[in-house]
């Protein structure tokens, strides 16, 4: 990928503290339009405390992030998913009770004209827009290649499918930036490798990524760039292959499997 393009997301100089503990530190970086951008670090670094703060989970005590130049410090979460950045979470938050299908219609529901009880509910008067979104639903389940599984509970799914779908959940909800927080959690290997594909997938439908993950190989295989945290600020921030080499990284993260990642 180019390093050209519009600046989609800006994070300029957040901070975050809970309490005396300072969790991220003047953290500052970008990721252009259509890139697929990697944040990682060690446990601890400020990844996910990242995340909260990009997506109105929580507020950074100074700083600010932009999406598209407008400022997203202060908004909530729904109204951050509402102008298109959508996050996935490091744990999954499905709704376990409901059909993989429904858990899907609950995502597009944001983009319907009719309220989501009414859907789910098949009240009269929401046929020709519950056809729609049913259709759209069942797009995005064969897209992530859980379509055998539609009227399955999400409780029944093994782990990495229950990840799988928290991505459709989130592609429903029309982002043109996805956030995921360690997604290839609890895949095995030829689970990730066909992850890592339907990750370059989504960035051709045009959807940009940032993306927390541990694992380093699939960080290095899929990445435009990566951007490492340790203690809460950026060490180093370039094209894979930099990074791989850098002798901080390296002290910091990757250590002696860096030049296997």
């Amino acid at each position: 990928m180019s390093n050209e393009g519009e600046s989609l997301l800006e994070v300029e100089r957040i901070s975050v503290r809970f309490g005396g503990l300072i969790a991220i530190a003047d953290l500052s970086f970008g990721v252009r339009e259509g890139e697929i951008v990697s944040l990682i670090g060690p446990n601890g670094a400020g990844k996910t405390t990242a995340f909260n703060a990009i997506t109105g989970y929580l507020q950074p005590a100074s700083g600010e992030v932009r999406y598209r130049g407008r400022r997203l410090t202060g908004l909530k979460p729904n109204q951050v998913a509402g102008i298109g950045v959508v996050r996935t979470f490091q744990k999954t938050s499905l709704f376990e009770g409901n059909t993989v299908f429904d858990n899907v219609l609950i995502g597009l529901h944001r983009a319907g004209r009719q309220t989501l009880v009414g859907i789910l509910l098949r009240l009269p008067g929401m046929r020709e827009e519950e056809r729609r979104l049913r259709g759209q639903a069942a797009e995005v389940l064969d897209f992530v290649g859980l379509a055998h599984r539609a009227e399955e509970y999400a409780s029944a799914l093994p782990y990495g499918e229950q990840r799988l779908l928290e991505i459709a959940v989130g592609l429903a909800a029309g982002p043109q930036m996805l956030l995921l927080d360690e997604p290839a959690s609890g895949m095995n290997p030829a689970e990730t490798a066909a992850f890592m594909k339907m990750i370059q997938q989504i960035r051709d439908r045009g959807i940009t990524i940032l993306l927390v993950e541990h694992d380093m190989r699939m960080v290095m295989g899929i990445s435009d760039r990566v951007v490492v945290l340790n203690q809460g600020e950026v060490i180093a921030e370039g094209a894979p292959a930099s990074i791989q080499r850098d002798p901080e990284v390296i002290r910091a993260y990757l250590g002696s499997g860096a030049t296997h990642a």
